[in-house]
């Protein structure tokens, strides 16, 4: 009886607790993972490879929902359609787009919805939907990466081009033959700087004497300012006193101007006149001196006379 006791109250206990765990996967489950989704359809031009079922949904980065199925379009077997459940409480409107971008580094892709609202004409053309409403999708980062990608390539291709045209013998050549220019250029910098060097000292040995012979002007000056005063005074009373005499002058000859102009027509003659003659006498006495020095008796007697005796 007692061994009967333990099995049902053994059982008792694993059925109060199988009871007690249900009801937390119910709570739990009822609490976090109780959401309505609703259904829609998205178009896709072109490979989704990478997009799996059950891969996120995001709205501007969130979780929302998740990837239920993927197909070829029956219509256009260009374009992939991808049916999605989306939380009812994502603000779904005419302006959300979907993008498909890449998870980390992983290689695996989401598909992540935005508002667009610049209604730019890149945007894929509205598609009607199969049987849900339909959300239009836009291309993604990346696929303008692989879009722009060939241009890529040729740009780098270009670089590549001109980087070995850059790095060509000719230019390598014309570089080092540079650089051996700038190599004996520079082997004779040290005495250059010496030059310098003796240049700035002499040039500060000839500013401290300019300095010295600065003071030494400014202390002459200093000492013969007042005599320059005295000086510039004295020429200041001499001017003034021409000044008096040139006033008096031109009063005499503004007195006088008759008698003067007579003189200049009369008087003028005559002493032209008397010079020459004085000039005359004076060349008259300067000869008897230089005769009477040479032979001074002459004044005691009578000179013999000079000819010539013509025989008979």
């Amino acid at each position: 009886m007692e061994r009967e006791a333990n099995y049902a109250a053994v059982g008792a206990f694993v059925l109060i607790v199988a009871l007690v765990a249900a009801l937390f996967v119910y709570w739990y489950s009822d609490t976090r993972e109780h959401r309505d989704y609703n259904r829609y359809e998205i178009y896709f031009n072109g490979s989704v490879s990478g997009l799996e079922r059950g891969a996120a949904v995001r709205y501007l980065g969130v979780g929302v929902g998740r990837v239920y199925d993927m197909r070829i379009d029956p219509r256009d077997s260009s374009r992939v359609e991808v049916i999605v459940d989306i939380d009812a409480r994502t603000p779904i409107s005419a302006h959300t787009v979907a993008e498909l971008n890449l998870q980390g580094v992983t290689g695996l892709l989401y598909i992540d919805l935005l508002e667009d609202r610049s209604n730019k004409p890149a945007l894929a053309p509205a598609v009607v939907g199969l049987r849900y409403p339909v959300i239009r999708s836009a291309p993604s980062r990346f696929d303008v990466f692989l879009a722009s990608l060939p241009s890529l390539v040729a740009t780098a291709g270009d670089v590549v081009q001109r980087a070995n045209h850059l790095l060509s013998d000719e230019n390598l050549n014309a570089v080092s033959s540079a650089l051996g220019s700038l190599n004996k250029a520079s082997s004779g910098l040290p005495q250059t700087m010496r030059d310098l060097n003796a240049l700035i000292s002499e040039l500060r040995g000839a500013s401290a004497e300019l300095a010295a012979s600065a003071r030494s002007a400014h202390r002459v000056i200093d000492e013969v300012e007042p005599e320059v005063h005295a000086t510039a005074q004295r020429l200041h009373t001499i001017a003034d006193n021409l000044a008096d005499a040139t006033d008096q002058l031109d009063k005499v000859i503004a007195e006088n101007r008759r008698d003067i102009r007579s003189f200049a027509h009369n008087g003028l003659p005559e002493i032209e006149r008397f010079v020459r003659e004085g000039r005359a006498a004076a060349q008259d006495i300067r000869a008897l001196s230089s005769s009477l020095r040479e032979n001074p008796a002459q004044l005691l007697y009578q000179p013999p006379a000079r000819g010539v005796e013509i025989p008979r």
